[in-house]
């Protein structure tokens, strides 16, 4: 080896040790140091290869450039060394009587003065303390080298050790002694937690203190809510924000504290809000550091503090601050408090992580669980458990968040996709824990099994890609493999995460470098990297596996539960009313005896043991025999559970009824006919809450042995019990005059498809008529069929029922009574409009997936490789736009929906029976006026539509529906009263709540002593619709990301066979380069990017409509005063043709391009 050789090998090793250092400088605790440490080595290896000198010299040039930038500027010392905090603390006198200076000799026994000399054990405590607390760790980094950039973030003096014979920031008065480095310490230590140990009691006071006046409040006015949730809460202990039983709202508004997280690192500000032009509705923007405003997705806050900027301490500082108004002018300081705030909790953070390093084996270890809530974790490590111990505090419930998500902790903590809303954290089993290290351990000692699967990987790969996959027979995937696999598989999962930086992409690239087959690693690579070696098909969902929603785990309970039924109840899973009515007749039980017979019990509904199902439905006593009345369950052929039908009853005018009115009877599936509350399947409903449906499968709430045969309302000759919903209607305003809830059993149940329906309905309460109809319903596209592999023909979609021909044109008699059924319906429709209701709709893409269900793809323990394009059915694609405001079937079932669920409201508020409430709150006060004024004068007053162009500028600002113990009404749907779903008790656990209420409303008529027995009581409800809550929003996102996928997924496939991709769509809103659209064609929303374009006139948002400018000229039509939007006379609304041109359905994302104004 050469002498230049040598230098530069002695200047490279010299660069990684400055390297290492300034990483413990920022890293003291051992195991971070040693995660980041890791990725060091990986960094420079990265770089080890390079042989051109000039670049060499460009990539050392830099590596000094930034170990001088990200100096620390107090660099560790070991506390022993000098200027260290434990340097001479213990140190001889004699050592100071035998020629130390004098000044020393005062400092040591200043630095001893607070030992006590008779109590050893005390002071050893004192020690042990301080040396822990000394070797806690700092804030996290992001480091690399190389051509790379190194980054280190700034710490706070509080965070460091103090050093130097004196503290960062601290002043010393005259006649105050110097102190030590120990007695600094100490005296800054002992302030810090007299300050935690005041916050902590002053806050336990005020919670105390608000408690009481509530009380006081409740007991002078019975009546209030005690849900109801007004803004800005502040409480001493916010742990219940994540409670099953909160009351807060989840959303964040403004003058939150929040935690952004961009790339995985946290930002922490003021939440404000904004009008966001590249979203087109109201978004989110917020102040940090320097009092700078900077906009960024909702998705991106993970943490909130409700009104923190209204708590008394933070308006001292800073002045009160109206958010809501003056949202572009923060005052001095408000940043900062927000900063402080963080600071505060990671000096807490520091000072208690040996017991945070405790919380995983705590919880999965020794409390068996697999998941836990900040909060849960919060009291753990504070030991502020149990009723009697203090709240947890502000600071120490950020300070648990902060933990849980540091770099090295996601390896086993996995934090819920709606963390801001649950404080969810998922725990990663030992086994892929330990997974993780083994896998990085063999990456970086180049272990003989990395080696051997890196071999048999690279031929997979290139032969794939060559077409010849004749040895692919013949490979087997080791256990070793398997490991290897499973790494990626995580990689593939949760690397697009842009709010917290999986562990795995660090080592990727080192994984599939060797490869050589592979340009950028990143998730996409992972995932084509695992289809290439025959564990994925190309169209394997991710979004499933992403999902904090698991569907595979409780399979085998749920058929250990029927296995049990079959056993113990055999008969109940027949619903053979007619042998229960007989045995009725036998027992001789009538209504009034089974009311008496119930007294003692709470609720006849309600059975103590979770295996005990009815030996006789409670309620048949009083259902209702409809006879031999014809009902009609409309639906799609590839419905399989049918939970709703309806029928109506013309009233003859009489004295007691002198207008013309027609009841309307909603019969709705009765699974609570066989479920008790407390029985194991019905507590396996309340975990699922409701049935998923995605494309290519569908995972039921109830077993499908239950909701596709003994309980659907399919028409196979058999009576059917339900629950059923009345209401008598004026026929000339739609008003109801009267209503009943009652039991029912249906004979005569015909089932019919809405395509078929809509062939003999009338159109012209359909907004665009026939036309729109016919528009939608041929608006199908299919994807391209893989030719090569499976021949010219398309696979056949399956369905549960004919898909024509279930409305005979001969059939008079049927036509007529489903055109009548029609104009009832409309009546109600018209009373709503008359109310305030409108309709609104963008459009969404409705998939098929055939065949349906796809077969699961293996999921663990992959033996060989599969060659899927070969051995499996590529599926077929069919996508079309959702037909919900383009047929008159759909529409006048959806009408009868709402009519039902108004009677249920109107049943249990006059009977003040706890329920469940659907509500959506009008607009604030300083919109409302114009949403009337759209909707008075822009509504068509047939349909109740208001068209998109008019609605666009006013859609940020209204409010999403909630779900509450409080009925407050439903703004767009024009309901004033109440309003309950319980038309889908087969696939919604909340309607099966509503059921058991009403039924033991029912029940208990008869009892004066309790006229109102209830199954669930006010304080079960308010938690359960927090759960529901939750849970709705989070099988939402996932339905929604799901069809994005399938949908992403066909676009793929017609770009890689040479298909156009060119849609006509509408403007929704501009962009800085650009604007985002929907398709007309099937309703998906993308942004679209102009080429080769200027820039175009200066954003006017659509918050300034009604403003005027300094000189009284109104501001122009933000709706042609958009950037690059004016310049092609396009604006709002304008149709456009554009070309998707970029395709990741992974992600899911797609891209698109500009092409021409459609005039």
């Amino acid at each position: 080896m050469s002498e230049a050789q040598i230098a530069h090998r002695r200047l490279i090793q010299s660069l990684y040790r400055r390297s290492l250092r300034t990483a413990q400088d920022w890293y003291i605790d051992t195991n971070l140091f040693r995660h980041k440490a890791v990725e060091l080595r990986i960094q420079f290896d990265a770089n080890k290869n390079v042989r051109h000198p000039r670049q060499i010299a460009s990539i050392v040039k830099e590596t000094e450039r930034q170990l001088v930038e990200l100096r620390h500027p107090d660099p560790y010392l070991y506390p022993t060394a000098p200027g260290g905090t434990k340097f001479e603390r213990n140190i001889h006198p004699d050592i100071a009587q035998s020629g130390a200076p004098q000044e020393t000799s005062k400092n040591v026994k200043s630095d001893c003065s607070y030992l006590s000399h008779d109590k050893p054990n005390q002071n050893k405590k004192l020690f042990d303390r301080e040396s822990s607390f000394s070797s806690r760790p700092r804030s996290s980094y992001e480091r690399s080298s190389g051509n790379h950039r190194q980054e280190y973030p700034p710490r706070s003096s509080s965070h460091g050790t103090y050093r130097n014979g004196h503290s960062s920031g601290l002043s010393h008065a005259r006649d105050r002694p110097q102190l030590t480095p120990s007695q600094t310490f100490m005296e800054e230590r002992n302030k810090a937690l007299a300050t935690a140990r005041y916050i902590s009691e002053r806050n336990a006071r005020k919670v105390e203190r608000e408690k009481s006046l509530m009380t006081l409040a409740m007991k002078k006015n019975p009546d209030a809510s005690p849900t109801t949730y007004k803004k800005p809460v502040v409480a001493g202990d916010i742990s219940e924000l994540f409670a099953p039983g909160s009351t807060q709202d989840r959303e964040v508004h403004p003058g939150d504290f929040v935690e952004i997280r961009r790339q995985g690192k946290p930002i922490h500000a003021i939440y404000v809000q904004d009008f966001d032009q590249s979203e087109g509705r109201l978004q989110s923007s917020s102040v940090g550091q320097g009092d700078q405003l900077f906009p960024h997705r909702t998705a991106d806050v993970v943490f909130r503090i409700p009104g923190y900027v209204f708590m008394d301490k933070i308006v001292r500082q800073i002045g009160h601050w109206d958010v809501q108004t003056n949202a572009q002018a923060p005052p001095a300081g408000a940043g900062k408090a927000a900063v402080v705030f963080a600071d505060e909790a990671t000096t807490l953070m520091g000072m208690f992580y040996t017991k945070f390093n405790t919380v995983y084996d705590q919880f999965w270890n020794q409390r068996k669980q697999t998941s836990f809530t900040t909060p849960d974790a919060a009291k753990f490590v504070f030991s502020k458990e149990g009723s009697d111990a203090a709240p947890v505090t502000l600071q120490e419930l950020y300070a648990t968040h902060m933990y849980l998500t540091q770099d090295i902790n996601l390896t086993k903590f996995i934090p819920s996709t709606a963390v801001r809303w649950t404080g969810e954290f998922t725990m990663r089993a030992p086994k892929d824990v330990l997974l993780v290290e083994t896998v990085v351990s063999w990456l970086r000692t180049n272990d003989k099994r990395m080696v051997q699967f890196v071999e048999k990987a690279k031929k997979l790969v290139h032969s794939s890609r060559g077409g010849d996959k004749s040895f692919w027979k013949e490979v087997q995937f080791t256990l070793s493999d398997q490991t290897i696999i499973e790494f990626v598989r995580q990689t593939a999962f949760s690397g697009y995460d842009a709010l917290f930086m999986t562990p795995h992409l660090t080592y990727l690239p080192k994984l599939l470098r060797p490869l050589e087959a592979y340009d950028d690693i990143d998730p996409k690579t992972a995932f084509d990297f695992l289809n290439e070696i025959g564990v994925w098909p190309k169209w394997y969902n991710m979004e499933i596996n992403r999902s904090a929603i698991t569907f595979t785990s409780d399979g085998l309970q749920e058929q250990a539960i029927l296995d049990r039924i079959r056993q113990l109840n055999p008969d109940s899973l027949k619903m053979d009313f007619d042998r229960d009515l007989e045995a009725i007749k036998n027992k001789q039980v009538t209504r009034s005896e089974g009311s008496k017979a119930n007294v003692s019990a709470r609720s006849p509904l309600v059975l103590q043991s979770a295996t005990e199902m009815y030996k006789v439905d409670p309620c048949d006593s009083i259902r209702h025999d409809f006879g031999d009345q014809a009902v009609y369950a409309i639906d799609d052929p590839s419905a399989s559970e049918l939970d709703d039908a309806f029928c109506i009853e013309p009233v003859p005018v009489t004295t007691l009824t002198p207008q013309p009115s027609t009841w309307i009877h909603v019969h709705v599936a009765d699974p609570t006919a066989i479920l008790p509350p407390l029985h194991e399947m019905s507590l396996l409903a309340a975990e699922r809450i409701q049935t998923a449906y995605l494309p290519e499968r569908t995972w039921p709430m109830l077993p499908r042995e239950l909701t596709e045969d003994a309980l659907s309302l399919k028409n196979d000759g058999r009576p059917k019990k339900v629950m059923t919903f009345s209401a008598r209607l004026e026929n000339a305003t739609g008003d109801i005059l009267e209503y009943k809830v009652r039991p029912g059993i249906v004979r005569k149940v015909i089932t019919l498809n809405y395509d078929d329906v809509d062939d003999v309905l009338s159109w012209d309460r359909v907004h665009g008529g026939r036309e729109e109809g016919d528009r939608v319903r041929n608006s199908m596209m299919v994807s391209p069929i893989d030719e090569a592999n499976q021949g010219s023909k398309a696979p056949k979609r399956t369905y549960y029922r004919d898909t024509k021909g279930s409305v005979s044109s001969e059939d008079t008699v049927l036509i007529q009574e489903l055109q009548q059924m029609q104009k009832v319906s409309q009546q109600h429709m018209d009373r709503r409009l008359h109310n305030g209701a409108f309709n609104f709709s963008l459009g969404r893409p409705a998939i098929e997936i055939t065949p349906y269900p796809l077969p699961a793809v293996a999921e663990s323990q992959w033996q060989r490789p599969i060659d899927y394009q070969h051995q499996w059915q590529e599926p077929q694609i069919s996508c079309r736009l959702d037909p919900g405001f383009a047929s008159p079937a759909r529409m006048m079932v959806a009408e009868y929906m709402v009519l039902a669920g108004q009677v249920a409201a109107l049943f249990s508020g006059e009977r003040g029976l706890p329920m469940m409430y659907r509500n959506q709150p009008s607009p604030d006060e300083k919109y409302r006026g114009l949403f009337e004024e759209t909707i008075r004068n822009k509504s068509n007053p047939r349909t109740g539509m208001v068209e998109m162009v008019d609605m666009l500028p006013l859609r940020p600002y209204i409010k999403g529906a909630q779900i509450s113990v409080v009925p407050e009404g439903h703004w767009s749907m024009g309901i004033k009263g109440g309003y309950c779903k319980v038309t889908s008790p087969l696939r919604r656990y909340s309607d099966m709540v509503s059921h058991w209420q009403m039924k033991a409303a029912l029940l208990g008529e008869g009892d004066l002593k309790d006229p109102v027995a209830r199954v669930f009581d006010l304080e079960t409800l308010v938690p359960l619709t927090s759960t529901i809550r939750d849970r709705e929003r989070l099988l939402g996102m996932l339905e929604a990301r799901s069809v994005k996928f399938w949908l992403f997924e066909m676009l793929r496939r017609r770009q890689a066979c040479g298909i156009s991709n060119v849609f006509e769509g509408v403007i929704m809103n501009p962009t800085a380069d650009g604007y985002n659209v929907i398709s007309s064609q099937l309703g998906f929303q993308c942004v679209v990017k102009y080429m080769n374009d200027a820039t175009g006139p200066p954003v006017v948002t659509l918050g300034d409509l009604t403003l005027e400018e300094e000189g009284g000229d109104k501001i122009p039509d933000p709706m042609e005063v958009m950037t690059g939007l004016a310049a092609r006379n396009l604006k709002i609304g304008s149709r456009v043709l554009f070309e998707v041109n970029n395709v990741n359905p992974q992600r899911p994302w797609i891209g698109a391009k500009h092409l021409s104004a459609v005039l």
